[in-house]
């Protein structure tokens, strides 16, 4: 079986590292826009819950099936550091517009490798 046979190789990764960089797209642009437009500070703002839950998702997704072929501890342990600094961007600092974002983009950017590392274990698991 190919890497590109596999169901579960590219897709969900694909989707996941798609919305880490929209995760990180969305967190340099939102205070940009908030201070041009301090109206839409609660529309992004309150979108952290939701944009989580979606993180989330796409993780069970990508990284259930993916354990369970390479049984990565790394891939693992970096997936449950991505969504806790999310989660804790979402939810502790919500109020501070500044740590929110730094916070967040470290849990994008850790997301991003989770899903990079998970992707590269999957094809050479199926290469062989």
């Amino acid at each position: 079986m190919t890497a590109h046979s596999h169901p579960h190789a590219d897709p969900p990764d694909t989707v996941g590292q798609i919305l880490s960089a929209v995760c990180a797209v969305h967190c340099v642009t939102t205070p940009l826009i908030m201070t041009m437009a301090p109206a839409m500070a609660s529309v992004f703002g309150g979108a952290h819950p939701v944009l989580l839950a979606l993180v989330i998702g796409v993780a069970v997704w990508s990284f259930v099936p993916g354990y369970r072929c390479h049984h990565s501890k790394l891939v693992a342990g970096l997936a449950f550091t991505g969504i806790s600094l999310l989660a804790i961007a979402a939810f502790a600092f919500d109020h501070d517009l500044l740590l929110e974002t730094i916070v967040s983009l470290a849990g994008a950017s850790v997301m991003m490798a989770a899903h990079w590392q998970n992707r590269k274990l999957l094809r050479e698991a199926h290469a062989h």
